[in-house]
């Protein structure tokens, strides 16, 4: 599309394309002033064929990166572009009452494969394996925010299925988008190209939302579990040290001379 790739941020460098904050290079740029987005700005121009605005997407507003803004589509545009895709997902929910009937059943059997449990389930798989998948990148996160940052992403991932839906579009072009796509976000795509067993946008989006909502509960609780481990280690290697301060190794030790001269004897290099 016209860019230039650099593997390592330099003066003339004009965007950081970043898929997590707050990671040693995100800081850096920040630090430098330059502009930080998400790489969700580039996967929509390349959509739509044109450069789309960026302000939605900045994760950090540096110094212009641009003097040329002919090409940036005006927020008006964008305004007349999302309110007649409005009215095209509005009118795709529009079905006769026999239809419904078979959405509900649709939806009922879908919520038994969508259990609570089940959900809780696949929030610590996820998170497992995308703190893991973290790992394995030359650039990664401090250990100490390797958690918080996984469970972001995953939350991320999830609400860009949800805004898809929402817009009447498919959730295969959000997992294309994602190095690593949670497994909630997969059994939400077979159900989103199952056409025996077919449901609305809407109906999955509400599903994709329940599972949002159990997703930040369980990494609220791991999370702050996790916190909570660290902050009793500190706690007791504090206290560790403090009990070995009451022993001072220059206190004066009172001997009798029979202890003296035992001691001595067991060591004549020191006493002649």
């Amino acid at each position: 599309m016209g860019a230039e790739y650099r593997p390592d941020w330099t003066s003339d460098c004009t965007l950081l394309v970043c898929a997590f904050a707050n990671t040693p290079k995100f800081r850096q740029v920040q630090s430098d002033n330059g502009t930080i987005i998400s790489k969700d700005w580039i996967s929509e121009s390349h959509r739509q064929r044109k450069l789309v605005d960026i302000e939605p997407y900045l994760m950090h507003a540096g110094k212009p990166w641009r003097k040329n803004k002919e090409l940036v589509e005006s927020d008006q545009d964008q305004k007349k572009e999302r309110k007649e895709h409005q009215k095209q997902v509005e009118r795709s929910h529009i079905s006769s009452s026999s239809s419904a009937a078979v959405e509900v059943g649709h939806l009922e059997t879908t919520n038994k494969q969508f259990s609570p449990s089940k959900i809780k389930q696949w929030a610590m798989d996820d998170l497992t394996q995308t703190v893991s998948w973290l790992e394995s990148q030359e650039e990664k996160p401090e250990p100490s925010e390797m958690k918080s940052i996984a469970a972001e992403g995953i939350v991320t991932c999830l609400q860009d299925a949800i805004e898809s839906l929402n817009q009447g579009n498919d959730i295969t072009g959000v997992a294309e988008q994602w190095s690593f796509v949670p497994h909630v976000v997969n059994e939400l795509l077979k159900l989103d190209v199952r056409k025996e067993a077919w449901l609305p946008k809407e109906q999955l989006s509400q599903l994709a939302i329940k599972c949002k909502k159990i997703y930040q509960t369980e990494f609220a609780r791991m999370v702050s579990g996790d916190k909570g481990k660290r902050q009793q280690d500190t706690e007791h290697h504090s206290k560790t040290r403090s009990d070995d301060g009451q022993y001072d190794s220059d206190a004066t030790i009172e001997m009798t001379e029979e202890e003296i001269e035992l001691a001595c004897r067991q060591l004549p290099g020191i006493c002649g």
